[in-house]
């Protein structure tokens, strides 16, 4: 637009077309009728079209001061997502293609279907209004080059996120009575059958994040290169893995469940840096080279659930009550007082994800040196680290009340032999030529 500024837009087309089953094999619960039906015999389709998904972006870069040291962004885009196939595949094993056999003992094959057949059924569904998740997101920064060699940046950056899956029971009992106690004798598959859980994965969720960002970068400078950032953010969401399953406290309420992401991290410092030693001379004393990165973030907050299973027919959703404010004694055998907890044969009042658990510190350091081998091949030797201090990074604790393992921690935050789980050491020879 101007010699010191310039204009990004953009617009992006998507259909993702609806899937089908060559062999009309998807089967589905119609809410309406009461029904199991098949898509491509007693439906056209597992779920609607989503064929308008016009995607914008737009965005600038300024140098307000025209000294090509000082620049500020911003950018808007609007995106979708291709829903996985988990959405319907599920679905196959629906009956008539699917039913499930429990019995104990011996049992006939020619009669085990009326024998063992199950007492009540639990299909798998899909919402038929089911619509692509899309993403909203944007920033705003500012670049200032502080000296040569080091860059200064600040910024804001949002997302929300819309028609994001979930899957919903919409046979939880009201009042003890389930919505559809059987299928109804129109259905055209197993008609009059009892019905337990039905989980229908629908595009009714959301989320929002939010965070300030800034970050210092030195390029390789007097053998000096480091990178340094801090990060405060705030991310919100009704459940945070749509492969979970069925999740929230009240398939009636979601909104009850919107809280802390699972995966929230309030402040997250990470800080890297390569260093070269001046030294010069023979080989024993030149090429030294030291790296390190530096991880600090606070915890990732906790559910606390219990195995109450009769209110809404899902074990380990249903939340206590909380009784007052709750200690964080960061103790592995007590990470809070447990006591503060009731569980309840009702919908709690304690909010989700509102218990914040153990933070994460990680060191890792190398030690590289370099060696020349004649004139075409040289070599390169590494001791590396990592969690070069050994520090434990402590696990969730257990989050069902009334189990041994109620607000203990029983694990480390990853498996051994992962990063930052405890003390690892590697060496590596590599040769160039």
């Amino acid at each position: 637009m101007r010699p010191n500024l310039m204009l990004e837009l953009g617009l992006r087309y998507e259909w993702n077309i609806t899937p089908a089953e060559r062999f009309d094999r998807f089967i589905v619960f119609d809410p309406q009728t009461a029904s199991l039906l098949r898509v491509g015999q007693d439906i056209d389709q597992i779920y609607h079209q989503n064929n308008k998904n016009f995607q914008p972006r737009l965005g600038f870069a300024w140098d307000p001061f025209k000294d090509g040291k000082t620049v500020v962004r911003a950018g808007y885009a609007f995106s979708v997502d291709q829903p996985p196939t988990s959405i319907v595949s599920p679905t196959t094993a629906n009956p008539p293609l699917g039913v499930p056999l429990t019995f104990s003992g011996s049992i006939r094959l020619d009669h085990a279907i009326n024998v063992a057949a199950p007492a009540g059924l639990a299909p798998q569904s899909v919402d038929h209004g089911f619509d692509n998740s899309n993403l909203q997101s944007w920033n705003l920064n500012v670049q200032r080059e502080l000296t040569h060699d080091v860059v200064l940046a600040f910024g804001y950056y949002g997302s929300r996120g819309g028609h994001l899956i979930v899957r919903r029971n919409i046979n939880q009992p009201v009042n003890g009575v389930r919505p559809f106690p059987s299928l109804s004798a129109a259905s055209p598959i197993l008609p009059n059958t009892p019905l337990g859980n039905i989980t229908q994965v629908e595009s009714s969720g959301n989320s929002d994040y939010n965070a300030l960002w800034v970050t210092a970068n030195q390029r390789l400078t007097h053998g000096l290169q480091f990178s340094v950032s801090y990060t405060l953010s705030k991310s919100l969401d009704y459940n945070s893995l749509s492969t979970q399953g069925i999740v929230v406290q009240n398939s009636y309420d979601l909104a009850a469940d919107r809280g802390l992401s699972d995966f929230d991290a309030r402040h997250r410092v990470v800080v890297s840096a390569i260093y070269d030693f001046p030294f010069q001379g023979n080989q024993a004393i030149s090429g030294w080279q030291f790296a390190t990165i530096v991880q600090s973030q606070s915890g990732n907050p906790v559910n606390i659930v219990t195995s109450e299973i009769t209110l809404n027919g899902v074990p380990n959703t249903l939340r206590p009550d909380v009784n007052g404010p709750v200690a964080i004694i960061g103790g592995v055998d007590a990470w809070f007082d447990t006591s503060a907890f009731t569980a309840v044969n009702e919908f709690g009042n304690l909010g989700r994800n509102v218990i914040i658990g153990p933070r994460f510190d990680n060191v890792d350091f190398s030690i590289i040196k370099h060696f020349k081998i004649g004139d075409r091949m040289s070599a390169q030797f590494r001791a590396e680290f990592f969690d070069l201090f050994n520090h434990p990074n402590f696990g969730q604790p257990g989050n069902i009340v009334g189990t041994p393992a109620f607000g203990r921690i029983t694990n480390t935050r990853f498996s051994t032999g992962e990063s930052g789980s405890s003390r690892q050491i590697q060496f590596a020879l590599k040769l160039m030529f």
